[in-house]
C-alpha cells in the first residue's frame, strides 16, 4: 500500500487535486494523507474539531463524486493539520508518513515578480523528497499516453519503475524525450542514457530531438502526440520555473493543460539564471506594451 499526501486549502484547486489523488488511490492502490497546513498556533479542542471535521467532509463528498461506491470505499483517509506554513513543514510529513506522492493543484509562478517584491519563491517539488503531481483546472482522467522528459543522463532510471502505476492502464503508451542544441555533437550517450531508461518502461519509443528551447519543444511535442501526463526530470530549477511561469497562461500552452509529474531532481536555479530570467521577462514586458501602444 502506498501512500499520497494533498495539501488541502479548501480552493478548486486543492479539491481538484484530491478528485485526481482519489483515482490513484483505487489505481495503485494507495492510502491519502489530507494535509490542512497554517493553521496558527495550538488550536483549541473547539476550532480543532471542526476543521478536522470539514478535512473529513470534504474527503466524503469528493470520494463518490466521480467514483463508484465499491471503488470509493477502497481509499482509506488521514487528516493532519499543521500550524507552520505548507513550505515548512512539508517535508517533515512527507518522511514522517512516507509518502511516495505529493498531489496538488497548479500554482503560477512568476520569478521575476517575485524577485522584485523580495518574496522567496517556492516550488513544491524543491522542498521534498518524493515525486510532485501538479493538477490543472479541469476534468482529468488517469492517462493512457505519458510523456517522460529530462536529462537522462543525470536521471536515476529507477525513478521511472513507478511510472506504470499512475497510467490508466497496465498498457498505457509511453514516449521517452531528449531534447539537445541543434549544434551539439556526441550524442551516443544520451542515446545510451535513453536506451537504458526504457529498460524500466519496456515498449517505450525513445526520441533524441534537437531543440534550441526545451520547454517549447516538449509541449509541442506532448500536443502532437496527444499527451495525457508529463513526466519532468531535470536538474534545472529555473527550467521547472518556467514551465510555470503565467506567461503561458496567455498561450494557452499545453504543458499547462495537462498534469505533470516532477520527479525529485530538481535544484534551486542560480544567480546568474535568476538574472537571466528577469531580464528576458523585462524584455517581454517592453514588448507587450510596445505592441499595446500601436493604433490601427
Amino acid at each position: 500500500m502506498q501512500t499520497i499526501l494533498v495539501p488541502i486549502d479548501f480552493t478548486a484547486a486543492s479539491e481538484n487535486a484530491l478528485v485526481y489523488a482519489n483515482k490513484l488511490a483505487v489505481r495503485l492502490p494507495a492510502e491519502i494523507v489530507l494535509v490542512l497546513a497554517g493553521t496558527g498556533g495550538a488550536l483549541a479542542p473547539t476550532p480543532r474539531i471542526e476543521l478536522l471535521a470539514r478535512l473529513q467532509a470534504l474527503a466524503e463528498r469528493l470520494r463518490y463524486q466521480q467514483l463508484t461506491r465499491q471503488s470509493g470505499r477502497r481509499i482509506h483517509y488521514h487528516f493532519h493539520l499543521a500550524a507552520e506554513p505548507l513550505a515548512e513543514v512539508l517535508q517533515v510529513l512527507v518522511a514522517g508518513y512516507r509518502a511516495d506522492l505529493v498531489v496538488t493543484g497548479l500554482v503560477m509562478l512568476d520569478c521575476a515578480a517575485a524577485a522584485a517584491t523580495g518574496t522567496p519563491l517556492v516550488l513544491l517539488p524543491e522542498q521534498v523528497s518524493c515525486p510532485v503531481l501538479l493538477v490543472p483546472p479541469g476534468h482529468h482522467e488517469l492517462p493512457g499516453r505519458v510523456v517522460v522528459s529530462g536529462d537522462f543522463a543525470r536521471l536515476n532510471a529507477n525513478a521511472l519503475a513507478g511510472l506504470p502505476g499512475l497510467a490508466r492502464t497496465s498498457g498505457a503508451h509511453f514516449d521517452l524525450v531528449q531534447f539537445h542544441p541543434p549544434t551539439s555533437a556526441g550524442l551516443a550517450p544520451l542515446k545510451k542514457a535513453l536506451l537504458d531508461a526504457r529498460v524500466h518502461l519496456p515498449g517505450a519509443e525513445v526520441h533524441l530531438l534537437p531543440d534550441d528551447d526545451a520547454l517549447e519543444g516538449l509541449s509541442e511535442f506532448c500536443a502532437g502526440h496527444k499527451a495525457e501526463l508529463l513526466v519532468l526530470a531535470t536538474a534545472d530549477g529555473c527550467l521547472v520555473r518556467r514551465f510555470f511561469n503565467p506567461h503561458y497562461t496567455k498561450t494557452n500552452a499545453y504543458h499547462l493543460r495537462r498534469p505533470m509529474l516532477l520527479l525529485p531532481t530538481s535544484i534551486l536555479p542560480t544567480a546568474a539564471y535568476c538574472a537571466e530570467c528577469s531580464l528576458r521577462q523585462a524584455a517581454e514586458a517592453r514588448l507587450a506594451t510596445q505592441v499595446s501602444t500601436i493604433s490601427f
